[in-house]
């Protein structure tokens, strides 16, 4: 602590104390004057005091930079990517893929169809899960025989799996009422 603080602490004390017990107070005959000037003195300190203060340099504290926002992934991005990549029918990709997709929809069925989980294979199995053709054909391995002759020729001639991969996962969206606009 600064000591002129304390030694102003400290006659403060003793000022309030001489009030308090005025007989505390030295025998000493203080004329008028002499009090005006201690006064005087008083007072042109503390205009300095003010003086100095309103002429420094006023500092501030710097503010760090606020952080960048992160991307965070979107849930659902990465199983896009890999329908998209169209490299992932086979292998272990491949089949992590189709297990995923095939618990999304059971899921998706079994929570909002009201269905049970056998149920819900049964009819990922038998492709009555949805109306869409190629999206029954991820999990029936061929395009049902329910579906329009047209798009049997066309399945049969080309093996589109992350067509089919695609549709299923949009079925699956629409069936748990997800959309891309959320």
């Amino acid at each position: 602590m600064n000591k002129y603080a304390i030694v102003g602490a400290g006659l403060v004390l003793l000022g309030l104390a001489f009030v308090a017990v005025p007989g505390l107070t030295p025998p000493l005959s203080l004329s008028e004057t002499i009090v005006s000037v201690i006064g005087a003195i008083a007072l042109l300190q503390g205009l300095r005091t003010v003086r100095d203060r309103r002429h420094a340099d006023v500092t501030q504290a710097e503010l760090p930079s606020p952080e960048r926002p992160r991307e965070l992934p979107t849930p659902g991005e990465g199983i896009d990517a890999r329908i998209e990549s169209g490299n992932v029918k086979y292998g272990r990709e491949g089949r992590q893929l189709r297990d995923r997709l095939e618990r999304a929809a059971v899921d998706a069925l079994v929570l909002e169809e009201g269905l049970t989980e056998d149920e819900a294979r049964e009819a990922l199995e038998t492709g009555t899960w949805t109306d869409d053709p190629l999206a029954a054909a991820q999990f029936t391995k061929s395009v049902p025989d329910w579906a329009p002759w047209r798009v049997r020729i066309r399945a049969a001639v080309r093996r589109d799996y992350p067509r089919r991969a695609r549709r299923a996962a949009d079925e699956i969206a629409r069936i748990a009422g997800v959309s891309d606009d959320e």
